[in-house]
């Protein structure tokens, strides 16, 4: 295979599951059950191809590796269950697009962490995501845009997706400081893991609606484990790890491009001319962050 089909390969790859994740939601939005049991059941139903997947990968993390790892998957868990409380607060656009502002937060904790140097441009970039965020916050206060049930809650949604960013910022860290040492099913299997652990606490002490009543609502959690969970984190994993990091950046943004455009159709979530600036200088300043830390 020649190096241009490959990369080819891997563009497709990353662009399809970007899109594919974009679905979830959509879905948790259209849930028969709550926001955490939807991310349950999730994780649930995705589990025992991940056990597989693990089982069948090489090396086998060793104990240490695994409590990291364990880590790791709680702060997934966290921004998880952040983002899907987020949802039903704020608007689907909103609440994909601030949690999608990993890159700048991943860059705060190289700083921290690994010593990684902030050049002026990491710090235009961040800056320039973080006025996005508060323009799409400012759009939405305006326009009144959200679930129905919590018009006035959207500032708090908002909020939680950039915590959700955090969040999410950390199991990076961890993942990429172990990513030479671990394998990607280790990885999945066990952020997935205590990720579940973390939703199942969250829906529990909620008081969540836990089982589906339809087989449309069985249907969606099953094609979220399957396809979203399985499918499309794993051809994230397998397109990211084969592209140069600006490329896989801007395809990774068909994420949000299609929860706005799936959210505008389903729900008349429409952006504004401001919620559209707003976006626009949320993705500029995450390409800025990426392509400076390349």
């Amino acid at each position: 295979m020649s190096g241009h089909d490959g990369r080819g390969k891997a563009a497709l790859a990353a662009l399809t599951g970007a899109s594919l994740i974009g679905l979830a939601p959509i879905a948790i939005r259209l849930s028969e059950v709550g926001p955490n049991a939807t991310n349950l059941w999730r994780f649930l139903f995705a589990l025992p191809i991940l056990a597989v997947w693990a089982a069948m990968s090489r090396p086998i993390p060793s104990r240490t590796q695994t409590l990291w790892l364990v880590l790791a998957g709680f702060l997934f868990g966290l921004e998880i269950s952040l983002w899907a409380v987020a949802l039903n607060l704020t608007t689907i656009t909103n609440a994909t697009l601030l949690v999608n502002l990993t890159p700048v937060f991943a860059a705060l904790f190289g700083w921290l962490w690994l010593k990684e140097r902030l050049s002026p441009a990491i710090l235009a970039g961040g800056a320039v995501a973080l006025a996005g965020a508060v323009t799409l916050a400012l759009a939405r206060a305006q326009t009144g845009g959200g679930p129905a049930d919590a018009p006035e809650q959207g500032w708090l949604g908002d909020s939680l997706s950039l915590f959700g960013a955090l969040f999410y910022a950390g199991y990076l860290m961890i993942v990429r400081a172990m990513g030479k040492d671990v394998s990607v099913g280790a990885v999945m299997f066990w952020a997935t893991l205590a990720a579940a652990c973390v939703a199942a606490v969250m829906s529990f002490s909620l008081g969540e609606t836990m089982l589906p009543q339809t087989w449309f609502g069985w249907a969606l959690v099953i094609g979220l484990g399957v396809l979203v969970q399985v499918g499309g984190q794993g051809l994230i994993a397998y397109g990211v790890g084969r592209l140069p990091i600006v490329v896989s950046t801007v395809l990774l943004w068909m994420q949000p491009l299609v929860a706005a455009a799936l959210s505008w159709m389903l729900f008349g979530e429409a952006l504004s001319a401001t919620a559209l600036f707003g976006a626009a200088l949320v993705l500029a300043g995450i390409f800025a962050v990426q392509r400076s830390r390349q």
